[in-house]
């Protein structure tokens, strides 16, 4: 049965249809993920596309969630440079949390919304294959890696079945030891290796901003000025080099749109003003 999201995509956006039989990866996570209003709009619109036939695959984070766990045990979580130090006691409480509870909750509230979900995480059928990652300066980040190969097969299966995969970023290295894997990096790999059509990275704000203005379009040398000249920092840093390693793996386009607004997806696949940033080759 079709929504009545799904009904309301297909009137509003008719550019969606473009994309029948076409992947697309949307990353959610990160800050995104803690408006129970904005998470509702998500998997709502996640499950109303499947249902317009067009293949979705979801890959999420959950690094608030899992530092919220580790200090009700007691923890206390260590960053450098923004990267998770996983020591054994974190990787339990983050494959628990990530591959658990976050990715359940997502897989229901897909199905619920109309279309069959599955859960993966990135170690069934050694999907993300991974290795430990180190600090800039050599730090030791523990059990916190950076993916060296990608599996799709898993992932194909579940869209074959007509089911959204739902993917947790906890990868294997080739001992069988659990890495926590950055999620941005995770659906980069991901996107190159599906070849998938276009990229979604929702976030928290409207997109790339220069002069308080978000950008439409940005090329790979604009991105090297913005950061070089500290126009984009912070967390969008990975965004943007992560939108630029999918697009060097093999993904046709990237965009950075805020996931708060209601069908966002759609709005940015189909190239409508004011959907975010996009980034393409």
């Amino acid at each position: 049965m079709t929504s009545s999201v799904a009904t309301t995509i297909s009137s509003s956006y008719p550019k969606i249809r473009e994309y029948q039989g076409k992947t697309v990866l949307v990353k959610y996570g990160g800050a995104a993920m803690e408006n129970e209003q904005t998470k509702h709009l998500v998997c709502e619109e996640v499950a109303a596309l499947a249902s317009l036939s067009v293949p979705v695959v979801v890959v999420h984070g959950g690094g608030k969630e899992i530092s919220r766990m580790m200090e009700r045990v007691g923890l206390i979580p260590h960053f450098i440079d923004g990267l998770r130090v996983t020591d054994p006691e974190a990787m339990r409480i983050t494959e628990m949390v990530l591959s658990g509870t976050v990715n359940s909750d997502l897989v229901s509230r897909i199905t619920r919304s109309g279309s069959p979900a599955l859960g993966l995480s990135g170690r069934d059928g050694r999907m993300l294959e991974a290795r430990r990652l180190v600090g800039k300066n050599g730090e030791d980040l523990g059990q916190t890696g950076e993916v060296v190969a990608t599996n799709t097969a898993p992932i194909m299966a579940a869209l074959s079945g007509e089911h959204v995969p739902v993917i947790s970023p906890v990868g294997e290295s080739s001992s069988g030891e659990p890495l926590n894997l950055n999620a941005d990096y995770a659906a980069a790999a991901i996107a190159g290796a599906l070849r998938v059509e276009s990229c979604v990275f929702l976030t928290d704000v409207a997109g790339v901003k220069k002069n308080g203005e978000v950008q439409p379009s940005l090329s790979r040398l604009e991105i090297e000025q913005l950061i070089a000249d500290g126009t984009i920092s912070g967390g969008m840093i990975p965004k943007v080099q992560c939108a630029l390693r999918a697009l060097e793996a093999g993904c046709s386009r990237a965009i950075i749109c805020d996931a708060s607004r209601p069908l966002i997806i759609s709005a940015a696949l189909s190239g409508n003003p004011g959907s975010g940033t996009t980034i393409s080759r």
